[in-house]
C-alpha cells in the first residue's frame, strides 16, 4: 500500500474493505471497494445508507471521517485523488 493511501479513510475487516474520499468537485464523499477497484468510486449518501445495516454503519463513519479532514479537524487528513489499484 502506498503512503498517500494509507492517509485516507479505510475499514478493512475480514472479506470488507472499503476506502474513501471527498469529492471537491462534485462535493461529496465517494467509497471505493478495494476488492472491486473496477467497479470505481461511489458517492455515498448518508440520508440513503448502503446495502445493509452492517455496511451503513461502515460507510457512515468513513463519510464522517471524510468530512471532519476536509474541515480541518486535528487528527483527520484530507484525501487527495486517488486511483484505486489493486496488487
Amino acid at each position: 500500500m502506498n503512503g498517500a493511501m494509507s492517509k485516507q479513510p479505510m475499514y478493512i475487516k475480514g472479506d470488507i474493505m472499503l476506502i474513501a474520499k471527498y469529492n471537491k468537485f462534485d462535493q461529496c464523499v465517494e467509497i471505493g471497494d478495494l476488492n472491486d477497484p473496477s467497479s470505481g468510486w461511489v458517492d455515498y449518501d448518508p440520508t440513503q445508507g448502503a446495502s445493509s445495516d452492517e455496511l451503513t454503519e461502515i460507510c457512515n463513519s468513513l463519510y464522517d471521517r471524510c468530512l471532519l479532514a476536509e474541515l480541518g479537524v486535528e487528527g483527520f487528513t484530507p484525501a487527495s485523488e486517488q486511483h484505486l489499484i489493486k496488487s
